[in-house]
């Protein structure tokens, strides 16, 4: 159907085209048109390359088995292959980034904090059975070309989220997959709150906590009541967080957070930290993240 409907706007383009040609000249319809493609070209394909590039701290494999076996196990319940590629991001989401067939997983850091381990395996499940089943193009294109295509294309939509769903289900437990995807708008709203209100004591004495407060004040009363407040579900299931994952989180906790000291900050903007790299001497560190590596 995409395909379809691509080759409709070209040729509508081509009828735009012709008729420049016929109203004006031959010459300025190939100028025109010459124009298109290269703003087209340098706005949503540079760009876009320029803004995933290098983005979030790579996760060693070797070093951080536990959180690679979550992922390979639910990729295998997706029905799709385990990414390239493993990162920690600043935001409240999981999102899977490819170009040119490799394939990365960015897992929010503040997700470690706000989910249990259960509950993210749901949300890794939901986004990499989504992207699994989503042309590359649906998320490269500009939403005013693709809109026409998404309101015709409503059911398949509809059924591509409800097989998330259910892979979402596979991956963990009915019980989690519904407390994370219910609450996971909620979270996102009240991190952005926290780390507005919050993260400028962390950032003024520069101590990497910023994740690890966010996970005590959610189980708080006023945390609790945030969340509610944001429309997440009453009942929550118990659990630790997922940042236990990680091999030995009292110190991968505060290196990865280094690491993405700018863009967890109250600065915070959609840019990559110019600063994301490993200090010196730490050649995957203690934590063995090292940003501008590959993956094992």
């Amino acid at each position: 159907m995409l395909a379809g409907y691509l080759a409709l706007l070209a040729a509508l383009a081509a009828g735009v085209l012709t008729a420049v040609a016929v109203i004006s000249s031959t010459t300025w319809a190939v100028l025109l048109a010459i124009i298109v493609v290269l703003w087209l070209f340098a706005h949503y394909v540079l760009r876009k390359r320029s803004q995933t590039a290098q983005q979030g701290a790579w996760i060693n494999r070797k070093r951080h088995p536990d959180l690679w076996r979550l992922v390979d196990e639910v990729a295998e319940a997706a029905g799709t292959r385990t990414p390239d590629e493993l990162r920690l991001g600043p935001e409240m989401s999981a999102q899977v980034r490819e170009q040119g067939g490799f394939r990365c997983l960015v897992v929010g850091l503040p997700l470690l904090g706000g989910l249990s381990v259960g509950e993210l395996r749901a949300v890794t499940g939901h986004e990499l059975a989504h992207s699994s089943a989503t042309s590359a193009w649906e998320s490269r294109l500009p939403r005013s070309i693709m809109l026409p295509y998404w309101l015709i294309a409503k059911p398949r939509i509809r059924a591509r989220l409800a097989h998330a769903q259910q892979v979402a289900v596979s991956a963990s437990d009915e019980d989690a997959a519904k407390s994370a995807l219910a609450k996971l708008p909620a979270l996102e709203k009240v991190w952005r709150d926290f780390r507005h209100s919050a993260a400028q004591v962390s950032y003024q004495s520069r101590t990497p906590d910023l994740v690890q407060r966010f996970h005590t004040f959610l189980a708080t009363t006023r945390g609790t009541d945030a969340l509610m407040g944001a429309g997440a579900p009453e009942a929550l299931p118990a659990g630790g967080p997922a940042w236990e994952l990680l091999t030995e989180p009292d110190k991968s906790l505060p290196y990865l957070q280094r690491q993405l000291f700018e863009e967890l900050g109250p600065d915070h903007s959609d840019t990559p930290a110019e600063n994301n790299h490993a200090p010196s001497g730490e050649s995957g560190g203690e934590s063995g993240v090292e940003p501008g590596r590959k993956s094992d």
